[in-house]
């Protein structure tokens, strides 16, 4: 594993960090020693250097609890002697430190500097915030506005001595002129699709994000996939990993221009949320168990993939999942535990941290639905807005998957707007531009909005002509009825199985490499350009879809012409950006994230 400045622990630097003061956490920066003291708590991987009894040590592999010097054959090795003198005999003359209440405050927050641990008859102290303004004293407090800053502390004695340290204050949200682009990476898109993490175009994304990871009862979180898949996350050994390229870990320690993420849960991985979030005890193992993963993983923060709190989400009666989400009362309240909860765990490692400069990102993908954000079980009465918009970064809502084979009739699936063509009774509600208003109505700012766009489209078959007032007027294949139920209803989908549970059969889901191109090794690619087939583009709605008239089947889908037309709504809104599931459904020339990329930021 690289080591740069995400990496947990680093080289020398001229600054260190310990933690001080009681209760909340507090950062300390003074000219301290090379190299940290090893903790048995800690995570290290290969290269990492700590102090122990007298020597500096280098991690080999990854290793926690294993302590240096203890074995032959462990994962440490003895690099140099080390002089444990602290330096604080009264020899060394001024010393400049300081300690800060936090270093990732909101906007207009009130945080105190303390530099009473200073050394040296110091009997002036200045400050320098780094936003034009000063202060003087030992204690002093401040507020920033939304931004970056270098604080700087002075310290002089009677002699006329001084001594300086600095400390970098991140207020308020990070910022940028460009909107954002969030990617899912799907760790099983490395089997059948043949897409790893050095597919990835990342200078056409701002995150990514690695799906999934699962939370487990007692609130412990593993990532989804056996131990070989696992390897495409992070590899112990040089000799695991993908068959090509790095793990999503070694990117993520390479690349300061893309934010990588871990996310937890999705449709079939939140069984067990609502026992994760049911205790204390349980929130903090899962808090604790998600810094975790985020250090070993060189990450820039978690997403939370609860679907969905309150009830909405995989029950028994479908094939797909196979099995009852826990739901409780309270669920949507302990909602908010659970995220804070990651939120304090996430910044008091961010503030631990000597060489972070800015806050871990904590964020949720959440439902376009009001109903399921306003609870559908008992007992839960609605998502609390209030206090999630300032516990999380931003929201992925997912306004896709508005229609399928559950539908009365066909109908696009992600429509931006809608079609007044459509007669089902909540067409009007059933549609991005009203979803991404409503969470804003919630009190959200609409910068921690994004919206969602599918990298895939969804089929029926058996699509049966206009009538008695329903479709377009016309034999399109819109707004139409279809004969069958489940996996009868819908085409095959971009990897047929005989088993409906398995693969896309079942809700007809074709990826857009099969849509747009020959597809990949072993799937089942649609030539849209063939015989019979005809593709619209629908300006109401502002999506696409394709019919053939001859074999009566529908796919519901964004072309780069559709794509083009909600990336250049979305640049002109006040919404933060989009999410994208999945990057591994693109063609490998990247046709749908070109586009995407090109319209909402080149």
């Amino acid at each position: 594993m690289k080591r740069t400045r995400r990496h947990v622990l680093r080289n020398a630097t001229t600054l260190s960090t310990v933690l001080a003061g009681l209760g909340t956490s507090t950062l300390t920066a003074a000219q301290a020693q090379e190299y940290p003291s090893w903790d048995p708590e800690t995570v290290y991987t290969d290269g990492d250097r700590v102090i122990h009894a007298g020597y500096v040590w280098e991690a080999q592999w990854w290793t926690q609890g294993d302590e240096p010097g203890t074995s032959d054959w462990g994962p440490w090795e003895e690099i140099e002697e080390h002089d444990d003198d602290d330096g604080d005999d009264g020899d060394d003359g001024v010393v400049a430190r300081l300690s800060v209440s936090t270093q990732f405050p909101d906007p207009g927050e009130t945080i105190e500097f303390n530099a009473g641990d200073s050394t040296g008859d110091i009997e002036d102290y200045e400050w320098d915030f780094g936003d034009g303004t000063s202060a003087t004293g030992e204690t002093v407090t401040h507020a920033f506005d939304a931004g970056q800053y270098d604080v700087t502390l002075t310290v002089e004695n009677g002699a006329g001595e001084t001594a300086s340290t600095s400390i970098q204050v991140t207020a308020g949200r990070s910022s940028s002129d460009e909107k954002r682009v969030v990617a899912y990476y799907r760790q099983w898109a490395q089997y059948d699709r043949d897409f790893v993490p050095g597919d990835i175009p990342f200078e056409q994304v701002t995150h990514v994000q690695y799906a999934f990871a699962r939370p487990a009862e007692d609130g412990s979180v593993e990532l989804v996939g056996d131990s070989h898949g696992q390897q495409v996350f992070y590899a112990e050994e040089d000799w695991q990993g993908p068959d090509r390229g790095k793990t999503f870990a070694e990117y993520a320690a390479e690349r300061d221009d893309t934010k990588f993420v871990l996310s937890i849960g999705g449709w079939g991985d939140s069984e067990y949320f609502s026992d994760a979030a049911l205790t204390q005890e349980n929130r903090e193992r899962f808090a604790s168990d998600c810094v975790d993963l985020v250090q070993l993983a060189n990450l820039d923060g978690i997403d939370i993939d609860w679907e969905f709190p309150g009830g909405g989400g995989c029950t028994g009666d479908d094939p797909v999942c196979d099995m009852d989400n826990v739901v409780r009362d309270g669920d949507q309240e302990r909602f908010t535990l659970l995220c804070q909860e990651v939120r304090d765990h996430l910044d008091t490692a961010a503030t631990n941290d000597p060489e972070r400069d800015e806050p871990y990102e904590l964020t949720a993908a959440v439902s376009a639905n009001p109903e399921i954000v306003e609870g559908t079980a008992d007992g839960n009465d609605g998502l609390e807005h209030d206090e999630l918009s300032n516990i999380l970064d931003f929201v992925q809502v997912m306004t896709f998957d508005y229609r399928g084979i559950w539908s009365d009739t066909t109908g696009h699936h992600a429509p931006l707007m809608e079609n007044s063509d459509d007669t089902f009774e909540d067409a009007d509600v059933w549609n991005a531009e009203y979803a991404l208003q409503y969470w804003a109505n919630q009190g959200w700012d609409p910068d921690q909005l994004n919206m969602a766009v599918p990298f895939y489209g969804r089929s029926w078959t058996d699509v049966q002509p206009p009538a008695d007032g329903i479709g377009t007027g016309e034999d399109d294949g819109l707004f139409q009825p279809y004969e069958g139920t489940g996996r009868d209803a819908s085409g095959e989908g971009s990897y047929p199985s005989w088993d409906p549970s398995q693969g896309t059969s079942y809700a007809g889901v074709w990826e857009w490499f099969d849509l747009e191109s020959d597809g990949r090794e072993g799937s089942n690619p649609v030539d849209l350009d063939g015989p019979g087939w005809e593709t619209y583009f629908d300006e109401d709605a502002v999506t696409a879809w394709s019919f053939n008239a001859d074999e009566r089947l529908m796919i519901s889908h964004d072309t780069e012409q559709s794509m083009a037309a909600k990336m250049d709504w979305l640049r002109d809104s006040p919404y933060g950006g989009t999410m994208l599931w999945a990057i591994g459904g693109d063609t490998y020339g990247g046709a749908l994230i070109g586009t995407l990329w090109q319209t909402l930021n080149g």
